[in-house]
């Protein structure tokens, strides 16, 4: 797996998107202000921002949010190979899954969530 990007969950969306551009000067990759979602391409690793109020959507599934789901700050986001492998390789390893492997197509990627042991979100993730 290779860190990808962490995530940050934000409250106030277009004022921590203009603290990471403005101030900070990181290069901005792709904004949606609609969607509430920017991305920073800081070198190897990137930022990304999402509106607190969007994350439940990506991990529910026919609209409940599963395990009783507590809202996280930040998601690490790890690229891997193949998803559905590594999502099956946990899964024998007695990792419990937030969500199964499914197809985000307005992001053109493959993801499932997980949680590490003091229950941080973990996304794996590859693009479509």
């Amino acid at each position: 797996m290779k860190l990808l990007q962490i995530r940050l969950l934000v409250n106030d969306f277009k004022k921590s998107a203009e603290f990471y551009k403005d101030l900070l000067g990181i290069p901005i990759s792709w904004y949606e202000e609609e969607m509430e979602y920017a991305l920073f391409n800081n070198g190897e690793a990137k930022i990304e921002l999402l509106s607190q109020k969007d994350m439940p959507e990506v991990i529910r599934k026919d609209n409940k949010l599963l395990h009783g789901e507590v809202q996280s700050n930040f998601l690490l986001q790890f690229e891997v190979e193949d998803v559905d492998k590594t999502y099956n390789y946990l899964r024998e390893n007695e990792i419990e899954f937030v969500t199964e492997p499914h197809d985000r197509k307005e992001w053109r990627s493959r993801i499932a969530h997980f949680r590490d042991p003091d229950n941080n979100l973990i996304e794996i993730y590859k693009m479509l």
